[in-house]
């Protein structure tokens, strides 16, 4: 039995959906479990591949402001992370390695989409909390 192009457009949007839906409850947990005080590297590390996830299941689907958002988020915390001095020295050079990572990812695709300022700005806030660490 053969599917017009709607209802199979519609079935991908569908499944989409419902796998952004599935991965953001997998995020918050992620982020409710590094939001604890006690959190430790595995919480971290937990945080970014869910994230990272999210980030791809967004790519695979073509939804770049989704991408972008969820790299972003991930970014945005990595960069707090390392800066956190209530945070050990160890977890907070993990949150550096990651953090370059991922902006590595973000300026990538912001200069492929020709965001140079945007790129520039994450290199700069970047640089100035990455000397908090050394």
């Amino acid at each position: 039995m053969n599917r017009s192009v709607s209802a199979w457009l519609q079935h991908k949007i569908d499944d989409y959906k419902f796998s952004v839906r599935d991965i953001t409850v997998d995020f918050y947990m992620a982020q409710a479990r590094l939001d604890r005080s006690g959190a430790g590297i595995e919480q971290l590390r937990r945080f970014n591949d869910t994230c990272l996830d999210m980030a791809e299941i967004c790519q695979l689907n073509g939804d770049d402001q989704s991408y972008l958002h969820a790299l972003g988020k991930l970014h945005h915390r990595l960069v707090q992370e390392m800066s956190n001095p209530e945070r050990e020295q160890l977890f907070r050079v993990q949150a550096y390695q990651l953090a370059r990572l991922s902006l590595t990812r973000l300026c990538h695709h912001l200069a492929q989409t020709g965001h140079w300022d945007k790129a520039t700005t994450l290199q700069s806030d970047f640089v100035k909390h990455a000397g908090s660490i050394f």
